[in-house]
């Protein structure tokens, strides 16, 4: 019986996890016209093509779209939170561009980075990418494309 209770125990200490401090969502709106089929694409396109009203303005919107929400942890919700963002465009080489972003203090949060306009017209598409985030001088968590060194 002890056994049963204790295999039971591990069963269900195993299936906890660690809550994830940091969420990331990605999205390249790469062609000016729309998808055909009313799906989440041509949501997504229609959302970031809102006022743009010559072909100039929509071409400047074209690009990579980063979506970076944040939470926690608790005990370091009264201080600053700061989002490093740094990426390789395949016209840069492999000199790193960075975005930092700054915000207030809180437990939850929203931010999002842009890789558009001529920045990305100029250097191509995004290759690699990391996104760190701090609170005050703490780093809690990272996450990185697969080709980050």
């Amino acid at each position: 019986m002890r056994w049963l209770a204790l295999a039971a125990f591990l069963g269900v200490i195993s299936c906890s996890s660690i809550e994830n401090t940091l969420g990331f969502r990605q999205y390249h709106l790469r062609s000016l016209t729309l998808e055909r089929e009313m799906n989440t694409p041509r949501a997504e396109q229609l959302r970031r093509f809102h006022g743009a009203v010559t072909a100039a303005e929509k071409r400047d919107r074209l690009g990579y779209y980063y979506s970076v929400q944040w939470n926690g942890p608790a005990e370091k919700a009264d201080e600053p939170v700061r989002i490093v963002f740094q990426y390789r465009q395949a016209a840069t080489g492999s000199a790193a561009r960075e975005i930092v972003i700054k915000a207030v203090p809180g437990l939850r949060g929203a931010a999002e980075f842009q890789v558009t306009g001529p920045v990305y017209l100029e250097g191509g598409r995004v290759l690699s990418w990391h996104l760190s985030y701090y609170r005050g001088e703490r780093l809690v968590e990272t996450k990185q494309s697969y080709l980050w060194e």
